[in-house]
């Protein structure tokens, strides 16, 4: 007699289970950029603003500061503010700091009207540059040498010097640009006077 054993084995889950995929832990880039649409719209547009009123802003001052350099300033109009506000200087400097900036404001200045290189130069060789410019050495040599002279004297000795003196110094150098600017403007007038045709006399 044979025994017959059935292939199912009741004890066996089904073969054909329907089974849940699980769900994805990280989201793909394109559902975060679907998801997230308007807000890195907004941020991209508030980034692009962003940069352009950076470059307006930058742009504009560099026409700023292009401008400033191509107005020309007036070396006369300058030193006088400059001396004005040394002179204004409120506790006044002592005198050797008072009598190196006073020295630096008439120096740029000779450098500037002058074209010569007075910040570059010692005192002996300031006056050396003096002397060989055919307008300061006619017109101002002296006063120029004497300015210098007494200004090494207060800078590089131990010596004390009152208020006076250096009140004497400052007007010494108002003096000279002063009296420089005037000459300067009066060659100014003889050259156009040259310049200008004479009338032609009228015919009768």
């Amino acid at each position: 007699m044979y025994r017959f054993y059935s292939n199912q084995k009741p004890y066996l889950l089904e073969p054909n289970v329907l089974v849940d995929s699980p769900l994805p832990i990280f989201k793909s880039l394109a559902q975060l950029l679907r998801e997230n649409f308007g807000e890195l719209l907004t941020l991209f547009l508030f980034l692009l603003l962003s940069l352009l009123v950076y470059f307006l802003r930058k742009k504009k001052s560099v026409e700023t500061i292009s401008k400033k350099k191509d107005t020309p300033v007036d070396p006369f109009v300058e030193v006088l503010a400059q001396l004005d506000e040394l002179a204004n200087t409120s506790p006044r400097p002592a005198p050797k700091p008072f009598i190196f900036r006073l020295s630096e404001i008439i120096r740029l200045y000779v450098e500037r009207q002058f074209n010569l290189p007075a910040l570059e130069c010692t005192g002996e060789e300031f006056i050396k540059e003096v002397t060989v410019h055919p307008f300061l050495r006619q017109k101002f040599e002296e006063p120029l040498k004497d300015f210098v002279q007494k200004g090494d004297r207060i800078k590089y000795s131990t010596e004390q010097f009152h208020g006076n003196q250096l009140e004497e110094l400052l007007q010494s150098a108002r003096d000279f640009v002063t009296q420089a600017n005037r000459e300067l403007e009066s060659q100014k007038l003889v050259q156009q006077e040259k310049l200008t045709p004479l009338p032609e006399p009228s015919q009768k």
